[in-house]
């Protein structure tokens, strides 16, 4: 048995075995100061995730920003070379609200690879997410979309970038009624309007989503799109995570900077996603590179989160009179030596989810 599954776990024990995870996959650690360049973040602004930047004036006089995102430092430092770059990090990323300008400290972990992007490294980084997602929950999906796919359709109705913000917003809502308000108000051909919106509401198993794309091509754009998720599912089904896969294309990313396939992490217990990434060879050409590059970010923040809800916490709580405590110790003691977590309260005042309660009675445990 997995003893790190069956106790408490902890953002500690998630990053060492995220690390590890890693490094088995030749992955080098990259590290960072705290701090970088503010210009590196006022001109790609866009591809930053929210919230002001937070900035200083260093002691040379220049301006200077915290952390805000790993992935521009690995760009900037990343060169056009035959071997790629193929880096992963632990590091805190600090972002300010923008509504109250209160300073957050945000634990991620990620990987990117920088180079000659072909369908076995695209394949072997959503394996390291969907690996990554693994360490951290049982129950887990990775929702992959491309982003070749939309712009194919996009390009085919001949939007300006304003509308296709609109669309994009419009396919990763769900909202079918507001794109076919939008094609009609532009004039876009009926058949092509029905893809569209259709779009959006693609969601499932990949093998029951291929036919659906394939039936929507419009163009060698699109057409690609789909030989290439589907070459990329093959060979994740190769290594037994086929089934934590779907297709949705609400989690299509930003087209000013993605260009290929996107994906986003969920694991149970928590709401949002946890883990999110993609490819993104539009970055680096603002930085004058050749090169393509895909990788993601782990939010162990709202891992966190999830702990604290439901039964991540504890898997066992048990019950308790104030006034018949004697081997009650003992009791829970045994419990949790039998790997379970466990909770010791007088009364269930919350609506958590528990694997197994217990009350106390006697001097011994009784399930209920």
């Amino acid at each position: 048995m997995d003893l790190i599954r069956t106790t408490a776990r902890s953002e500690e024990t998630d990053l060492l075995r995220l690390q590890r995870l890693y490094a088995r996959y030749g992955y080098d650690k990259f590290r960072m100061s705290k701090f970088e360049d503010y210009t590196l973040y006022l001109q790609n602004k866009d591809f930053l995730k929210g919230g002001n930047i937070i900035t200083f004036n260093g002691p040379d006089g220049r301006l200077l920003a915290l952390k805000q995102d790993v992935t521009l430092s690995i760009v900037k430092n990343a060169r056009d070379e035959a071997t790629p770059c193929k880096v992963y990090y632990t590091e805190n990323v600090y972002r300010a609200s923008d509504d109250t300008n209160d300073i957050r400290e945000i634990p991620q972990a990620g990987v990117e690879y920088v180079g000659q992007v072909d369908v076995y490294a695209m394949s072997e980084v959503l394996l390291l997410a969907l690996e990554s997602l693994s360490v951290v929950s049982e129950r887990y999906i990775l929702g992959v979309s491309h982003m070749g796919f939309v712009r194919g359709l996009l390009d085919a109705a001949d939007f300006s970038m304003d509308v296709r913000r609109q669309v994009l917003a419009c396919i990763q809502n769900k909202s079918a009624h507001e794109l076919h308000a939008l094609c009609r108000a532009h004039g876009v051909e009926a058949s092509l309007e029905e893809k569209l919106c259709a779009l959006s509401t693609v969601f499932g198993k990949p093998e029951d989503c291929f036919p659906t794309l394939e039936g929507m091509a419009v163009n060698d754009a699109t057409e690609e799109a789909v030989r290439e998720l589907r070459q990329i599912y093959d060979l994740l089904c190769e290594t037994g995570h086929g089934e934590n896969v779907r297709i949705d294309f609400s989690v299509a990313n930003d087209m000013q900077y993605y260009n290929g396939v996107t994906f986003q992490g969920f694991v149970d217990g928590t709401p949002r996603s946890v883990l999110s990434g993609g490819r993104y060879d539009d970055l680096l050409r603002k930085f004058g590179r050749k090169s393509g590059a895909i990788g993601f970010a782990v939010y162990l923040d709202l891992l966190e989160y999830g702990r604290s809800g439901s039964d991540a916490g504890a898997d066992a709580l048990v019950l308790y009179d104030p006034a018949d405590v004697k081997g009650l110790a003992g009791a829970v003691q045994a419990l949790q030596q039998s790997g379970r977590r466990v909770r010791v309260q007088s009364e269930r005042t919350d609506d958590r989810a528990y694997k197994t309660v217990y009350a106390f009675r006697e001097g011994g445990l009784v399930e209920l």
